[in-house]
């Protein structure tokens, strides 16, 4: 779902003070006309990315025939690296994709330019999806687009195991856990009430933050008590023993790219929403997006928008005003929308998502109107990531199968998470 590419990252010239204005919803004003300004865009991608964004350069340079925008892009492959090289050289893009694991840390090392006082209308974006581009009140990134982790269920095997859809706004940990049981005792054997919902740090975001508590917290440190780390290990390991969810060997024996849901062998998967269209042309069923189970159990609701990821703005670059009017459009331009679709996530701008809504798939209306239904749920966006957040999804995913393999009981595991991600954010 988050395949997106890498940057290929080349030099070009910068320029002027910001005065010139950017537009509002679509399309952007026009710079001074008369401060003619090179710029230079990277992002990642697949070739059918790369085409899409040319043709927004190319509507973008002919309501700016002042401004070039020169592409830069590559696949996500060595992005990072490549990026780390040409901003320790001094030639950071002057606009590019920023991703939520790095912000922090090109913010801190001032490679990231402050968008709050530039010309970019934001008055369209849902507040907790624009704060999750935000640190120390200055705002890094502006999202593209928005995405929810949920639960996508398969009401199909619901119904053969003669089982119940839940009631979404309300179920429990305990309701899914017997839910999951209930349908693996309800169907043939090899099919599962649900896949294993441990191995992603984004899950584990969602549950701290429904019993008011933080994966990190807002000094970039860890913020969450061992204990619920433990629950949240338990739980998988105890429905692996029931046989709610596969077994670990099996788990780990499907081919790359394939998963319990997509094969009719799970009918239930905690992942991201925008996987609703995917998932059910795989399994050859329309699948339905739930709530992730206990929003309405603890403290709060845990449940958060996901920038699909983010245009973020070069410190160096002597463009300001150009490279703002670049993103201000790119954003806030319902022509962007229309050949961006989902693209980058759902479009971030309401007005703009509202005015592709017709050109949308079938399910990712169906994913837009889960979307809007969570704008009263949603309470706040988790803290930035720290520096080195990139390494943990592959932390937990390692520590997690040592669980269900029982190598590892859940209080080891726990600590050990602990131990290995405060050595790689230096918490």
């Amino acid at each position: 779902m988050l395949a997106i590419g890498s940057l290929a990252l080349t030099a070009c010239g910068q320029g002027e003070e910001p005065d010139a204005g950017a537009g509002d919803a679509a399309p952007a004003t026009a710079a001074d006309p008369d401060a003619p300004a090179e710029i230079r865009f990277s992002w990642w991608g697949a070739d059918v990315r790369h085409q899409r964004h040319q043709k927004i350069i190319d509507a973008f340079e002919a309501e700016n025939p002042n401004i070039d925008v020169v592409p830069d892009f590559t696949d996500w492959g060595g992005y990072w690296d490549k990026l780390a090289t040409v901003t320790a050289g001094g030639d950071t893009p002057d606009v590019f994709m920023q991703e939520d694991r790095y912000i922090r840390e090109y913010a801190e090392r001032g490679v990231l330019r402050d968008l709050s006082d530039l010309d970019i209308a934001t008055e369209d974006l849902d507040p907790t999806l624009l704060a999750a581009g935000q640190l120390d009140d200055a705002q890094y990134g502006i999202p593209t687009g928005s995405n929810v982790y949920s639960v996508i269920a398969n009401p199909d095997l619901f119904e053969a195991a003669g089982v119940a859809l839940p009631d979404d706004t309300e179920w429990t940990w305990d309701e899914y856990v017997d839910i999951a049981q209930q349908i693996s005792d309800g169907t043939p054997e090899g099919v599962y009430g649900t896949s294993d919902y441990t191995y992603n740090e984004t899950g584990l975001m969602v549950y701290l933050r429904q019993h008011g508590q933080n994966l990190y917290d807002e000094d970039g440190e860890l913020g969450y008590e061992d204990e619920l780390l433990e629950e949240w290990f338990q739980r998988s390991l105890d429905m692996q023993a029931s046989g709610a969810q596969p077994g670990a060997a099996e788990a780990l024996g499907l081919p790359t790219g394939q998963t319990f849901l997509a094969t009719n062998k799970a009918a239930m998967e905690v992942t991201w929403s925008a996987q609703l269209g995917i998932l059910s042309d795989t399994a050859g069923t329309q699948m339905e997006i739930l709530r992730v189970p206990g929003e309405s159990e603890f403290d709060r609701t845990g449940m958060y928008f996901k920038p699909g990821m983010y245009m973020s703005m070069s410190a160096d670059t002597e463009y300001p005003d150009a490279a703002a009017a670049f993103i201000d459009y790119f954003i806030n331009s319902v022509e962007v929308g229309e050949k961006v679709l989902s693209d980058l996530g759902l479009p971030a701008n309401a007005t703009v998502r509202e005015a592709i809504a017709d050109q949308l798939t079938p399910n990712e209306q169906i994913a837009a109107e889960f979307i809007a239904d969570l704008q009263d749920e949603v309470v706040d966006a988790p803290p930035s990531m720290p520096v080195g957040a990139g390494e943990v999804a592959s932390i937990i995913k390692r520590i997690n199968e040592e669980v269900l393999f029982e190598r590892l009981t859940p209080e080891q595991a726990a600590d050990q998470f602990r131990t290995e991600v405060e050595a790689v954010i230096g918490g």
